[in-house]
C-alpha cells in the first residue's frame, strides 16, 4: 500500500470535450494535481453513461492502489 494513501484523494469528473453527437469524457483526479492522471480514451453520448464508466475505472485504479 501507498504511504498517505486517502481515497478521498480521488475523483472522477465528467466534461465536454468533443462536438456532438459523443462530445463527453470522463477524468480521475488526484488532490493536488492539476491535470488528470487517468482519462478515457473513447468519447461517450451521454453524460451519465460516461460517468457510470468513470466510477468503474476509479474503483479499478483504487484497487490496484491498494493492493
Amino acid at each position: 500500500m501507498l504511504k498517505d494513501f486517502d481515497q478521498t484523494d480521488y475523483s472522477i469528473v465528467v466534461k465536454s470535450r468533443a462536438p456532438l453527437p459523443k462530445p463527453w469524457r470522463w477524468e480521475i483526479y488526484c488532490a493536488g494535481k492539476r491535470q488528470p492522471i487517468q482519462r478515457s480514451d473513447v468519447f461517450f453520448e451521454s453524460r451519465e453513461r460516461a460517468s457510470a464508466t468513470g466510477k468503474e475505472a476509479l474503483a479499478r485504479l483504487l484497487e490496484k492502489l491498494t493492493s
